[in-house]
């Protein structure tokens, strides 16, 4: 709850002084390539040195975070990379960019704005912004983000090592998505799409990797509201490079919509100390952000989202 009114307050305050928030979505909306400063850094200062201590690569185990400020309430961290998937959109299929032009999101620059004609580098996904009155975002109804766009929100994520599986559990939303290392194949036929579709994960070396499929076609790969289809193949590629740092490297193939593989950005997260998240009483472990459509309905749609009428950036 708690964090949950931070993000409310934000949002009030982004209405209110609207060109401190065009300022900060500049910082935060562009998208990033690999090997140069990540979308949402704080200026052009080198990253961080990485913790120098040793560590089991394939010991995944932990909470680890791409907020600036670990818990919550920051952007992304310095090298972590931004909240969009990548900026190297294919291009569309016919049924893609129908998709694609009926998904109305509140993050980005706002749609025909001063500030979204000035970064033509940047795809149209990221510069058509309306006002979340307007929008279409299933989440903001309380239903799942799905997996690429949880991942790339800057909140924590726990992964739960166990011996025939790995559990994500997301503090945004408070959502569980599990991923299957008992040797199973992905399903050959979906009957039943879901929302955090079908996961089975090996190691190839010192990678994670995860092939997922089946998911439910009304989540958006990112807050930008990029579309895919019940056909979509992820693919994630976690390598743990350092004894603080997991890289995500990560591509979609979804012949429906797009005409080609479409490879993200480089995602990168920060392992949080076991007590670095605890309450005023002293609970640690990472916090119940639950959406509950009671809440939203009486905090922030009646008093913020539709008094306000304003468009959304990153946190």
């Amino acid at each position: 709850m708690r964090n949950r009114l931070v993000i409310l307050t934000v949002a009030l305050v982004a209405v209110l002084i609207f060109s401190l928030v065009i300022a900060a979505q500049n910082r935060g909306g562009q998208g990033a390539q690999a090997g140069a400063p990540q979308a949402g850094a704080r200026g052009n200062a080198a990253a961080p040195p990485r913790d120098t201590r040793p560590f089991n690569a394939k010991d995944l185990a932990g909470i680890w975070s791409r907020n600036s400020n670990g818990y919550g309430g920051g952007g992304t961290c310095r090298e972590c990379g931004d909240r969009g998937f990548g900026n190297d959109v294919p291009p569309f299929t016919p049924l893609g960019q129908k998709m694609f032009d009926a998904n109305k999101p509140s993050y980005g620059r706002a749609l025909g704005s001063e500030d979204a004609k000035a970064h033509p580098e940047e795809h149209i996904g990221r510069r058509r912004a309306v006002p979340p009155a307007n929008g279409t975002d299933l989440y903001q109804s309380c239903d799942p983000q799905g997996v690429s766009r949880a991942l790339i929100y800057p909140d924590p994520v726990e992964f739960i090592v166990l011996p025939d599986r790995i559990i994500q559990n997301f503090e945004w939303t408070y959502s569980w998505r599990t991923i299957w290392t008992d040797g199973r194949q992905l399903p050959k036929e979906i009957d039943l799409t879901r929302w955090w579709g079908y996961s089975v994960g090996h190691w190839e070396g010192d990678t994670f990797v995860v092939d997922s499929i089946g998911h439910d076609d009304r989540t958006w790969i990112d807050h930008f509201g990029y579309p895919h289809s019940d056909e979509m193949h992820l693919q994630e590629r976690y390598r743990r490079v350092a004894y603080d740092t997991l890289e995500l490297n990560m591509w979609i193939e979804d012949p429906k919509v797009y005409a080609r593989r479409w490879n993200a950005d480089i995602k990168r997260f920060k392992l949080l100390p076991k007590d670095s998240i605890k309450t005023p009483e002293g609970w640690t472990g990472i916090l119940e952000d639950l959406c509950a459509p009671v809440e939203d309905i009486d905090q922030f749609i009646k008093r913020i989202r539709d008094p306000a009428g304003g468009v959304f950036h990153d946190k």
